[in-house]
């Protein structure tokens, strides 16, 4: 469960910081999808962290 959620983090990253460096148009769209992402991976990092214990 922690490596999907590392994997969604690294994948959601990606998109945002290429719309931060110039190499992809900035788009609305994207950023929800991406931040949806993230806050997916996050919750599947912690998950996995909280169930190891």
């Amino acid at each position: 469960m922690r490596a999907l959620g590392i994997l969604l983090m690294l994948a959601a990253l990606a998109p945002l910081l290429a719309m931060v460096s110039g190499g992809l148009a900035p788009s609305v769209l994207l950023s929800l999808v991406a931040y949806g992402a993230l806050f997916a991976g996050v919750f599947c990092y912690t998950a996995g962290v909280i169930r190891r214990r």
